[in-house]
């Protein structure tokens, strides 16, 4: 770093919870140092007309900073008499600061008990709130983030108020050794060659910035679940390119100080230059950028002779940065009886600048001072989540695949959020490198939506905008409004006319999207739940007013999962009582409400339907053991438990299906597909699924008998 061409002017910086005894050092020191003393307290008065008047910080500390410019500028010394708690607080001034005139900061930490806080606070005209108290001693106690030397201070000393030696006396001779304890700290760091990301400001700015790419890439608010969290942060969403969307939410998270624009517009462009953006494995070695200079048009920023953090020295910023780069593309990189540390080792030893082996123990030290803090690994947490950087959770040849997926969900199924999905894909594989070169996909799905989304009416939910819209609802837990078109496919039981629902999933079944809802009952709070084609219907209003609770929609979803795996489709009947009795949590009471339907099959069919066991629940499926003299193959665990008939029958092989009684009494899915064997199956009970069956087969011939 430059040094200055003159004599710095030497500051200092107070740190302590309230009711440390800060405003008492203060005074001692100023008489020590013929330094004028600013108070954020006196700043306050000066501002609203009472030291206890809280106001907008961006006032005070603007008019704070323009006190310690002004006094700078005069050649005063000042000391900062404030709590300075918290790390952006200290780095606002330490080395955020532009200044007239170098400056050289002295940090005093007071280490009063909380104890003595708490005590002192009681005899002091203005009292602090205790958990405002609390959390500042905990801020300042915090092993990662509490006050450091690297923070830019020329020295931090620790002063203990409560020592039994005089105050006075104590700051003296503490004075005194300031600067053999300058140099002494300035001769351990003389070894480290300085780069760009030396100062622990700039170092955490980028570190901040990687996090939230990482969490957020390109911070998309693409899908409703995203755009929440980041209004969580920042409402209304920021705008202008992405460093000015990264300041503006690096200022809400982290600190003022983080959120400079133009310093992360450079930032963006160096994790460019470095291949942190890439998809595929960077190889090129970690370049870290020329030191900054901290003299700028005639202003000083940052403090002098402050120190640096381990990172500040090149070798160690290079290995730290080529192992994130290579976590960050490759979150779950490692190999099953290797410690994590050598695999790591052995896949980045050939970048220059990389860990070199027998260099484990450093690695694990830094893996715990870096992901960990700085929130890329959980706490007490060994495994990697994936940061969603570069190719986040998968390589790109499964990014390939996953493209050939979304592109026939897209395509045969028209599902409009894979089309959504499939655009925001291919723009991010592109920004990647990954090339998709239209090869067809090695699986695809011989089902199609027999609905176009580009031939429905404008206001059905099967149009994007539409279907967009009602995924946000069932995201944010929304009641709507929906309505059926007239003149539409119908059954007895649809609903007819406008309708408010509790909206639960969309799925796709055989042939098109459906969305699967909860009918609103007022007053009961479960409705019944049923599905309908999404072009069949509009979606009129999402009411904002009316959202339910996160348990009550899991309920539902409970619900339906026991409705789906018992029906074995998607018509779960005009029943809600029958529905909550099969939705009991016990399972011999759900069994109790299902119907047997028995029948017995034709060789030929009977093999088709012996491969289906998927078809209706495993545990309520029985079917025929082979004849005597058979012997082709089944599963051990297949449910062959039924005596076989004689084999003189047409019929021999029975089949026992325990399903829900509107299932049986009214169920599609159930008629085609067991009809659809016409006289390959003999249907035995019930009786009227019988007589149906038999009626079915009487028309169809009838359609053929001569006139």
């Amino acid at each position: 770093m430059p040094s200055s061409p003159t004599q710095p002017l030497r500051c200092h910086l107070l740190i302590g919870p309230p009711a440390s005894g800060k405003t008492t050092l203060a005074g001692v020191l100023a008489g020590l140092t013929g330094a004028v003393v600013l108070s954020t307290d006196v700043v306050r008065g000066e501002l609203f007309g009472d030291t206890a008047v809280q106001g907008p910080w961006r006032e005070i500390e603007d008019r704070l900073h323009q006190r310690i410019r002004e006094s700078v500028a005069a050649g005063i010394p000042v000391i900062v008499d404030a709590t300075h708690a918290r790390r952006p607080w200290r780095l606002a001034i330490t080395q955020a600061l532009a200044l007239p005139a170098p400056v050289e900061w002295i940090g005093w930490w007071l280490y009063t008990s909380l104890a003595t806080c708490l005590q002192w606070n009681q005899t002091r005209q203005r009292l602090v709130p205790e958990p405002v108290i609390r959390e500042m001693a905990a801020a300042l106690a915090d092993p990662d983030f509490g006050p450091s030397r690297s923070e830019g201070l020329a020295v931090l000393v620790p002063v203990v108020p409560t020592h039994q030696r005089e105050l006075e006396p104590l700051l003296r001779d503490d004075l005194a050794r300031l600067d053999r304890r300058i140099r002494s700290g300035r001769n351990r760091e003389r070894r480290f060659e300085l780069h760009g990301y030396s100062r622990l400001l700039d170092l955490e700015r980028l570190l901040y910035l990687l996090r939230l790419l990482s969490t957020y890439p390109e911070l998309s608010a693409a899908d409703p679940a995203t755009r929440a969290e980041l209004e969580a942060i920042v409402s209304p969403l920021p705008e202008g390119d992405l460093a000015d969307q990264a300041a503006a939410y690096l200022r809400r998270l982290h600190g003022e100080c983080y959120g400079d624009a133009s310093a992360l517009r450079a930032d963006l462009a160096w994790l460019e230059a470095n291949g942190f953006c890439t998809a595929e494995p960077a190889l090129g070695p970690i370049q870290p950028p020329a030191p900054r200079s901290l003299e700028q048009t005639d202003q000083w920023l940052g403090g002098v002779n402050g120190g640096f953090p381990p990172l500040g020295d090149g070798p160690v910023f290079q290995r730290v940065f080529t192992l994130l780069r290579h976590l960050l593309q490759q979150p779950f990189d490692r190999e099953a009886g290797t410690p994590l540390p050598e695999h790591l080792i052995a896949q980045t030893e050939a970048i220059p600048g990389a860990y070199l082996p027998g260099e484990s123990a450093t690695l694990r030290k830094d893996l715990e001072k870096l992901l960990t803090p700085y929130g890329f690994r959980r706490p007490n947490d060994n495994v990697r989540h994936g940061y969603a950087l570069g190719t986040a959770l998968l390589s790109a040849n499964r990014l390939r695949e996953i493209h050939g997926v979304v592109s026939q969900a897209a395509g045969r199924l028209a599902d409009p959020t894979a089309q959504d999905l499939l655009a925001e894909l291919e723009q991010r594989l592109q920004w990647g490198g990954i090339a998709v070169d239209g090869s067809p996909p090695v699986r695809a799905f011989a089902n199609r939506s027999i609905v176009s989304s580009a031939l429905v009416r404008p206001d059905s939910l099967a149009a994007e905008r539409q279907a967009e819209a009602l995924e946000t609802a069932i995201v944010e837990r929304r009641r709507v409004e929906l309505e059926r078109y007239v003149s539409v496919g119908s059954f007895a039981d649809s609903p007819s006319g406008a309708f408010r629902v509790w909206p639960l999933q969309l799925l796709f079944h055989n042939i098109g999207w459906y969305l699967v809802y909860e009918e609103d009952a007022i007053g009961t709070g479960v409705g019944l739940i049923r599905s309908e084609r999404i072009d069949r219907l509009a979606l009129r209003r999402s009411e904002r007013g009316y959202r339910r609770s996160d348990d009550d929609h899991a309920q539902a979803l409970r619900r339906l999962e026991l409705l789906l795996h018992h029906s074995g489709g998607i018509y779960f009947g005009h029943d809600l009582a029958a529905q909550l009795r099969l939705a009991s949590p016990n399972a011999r009471n759900r069994a109790r409400q299902l119907l047997t339907l028995r029948f017995c099959c034709q060789g030929w069919c009977f093999a088709f339907i012996r491969e289906g066991l998927q078809r209706y629940p495993i545990e309520h499926t029985r079917f025929s053991k082979p004849l005597p003299g058979e012997h082709w193959w089944h599963h051990p665990n297949a449910p062959h438990v039924l005596e076989p008939g004689s084999p003189s029958d047409t019929h021999p092989y029975p089949v026992e299906l325990d399903l829900p009684p509107w299932t049986v009494e009214r169920d599609i899915d159930l008629r085609n597909w067991l009809f659809g064997f016409g006289a390959g199956v003999r249907i035995e009970s019930p009786a009227a699924l019988r007589e149906e069956h038999r009626q079915k087969l009487e028309a169809a011939l009838g359609v053929y008998q001569p006139v």
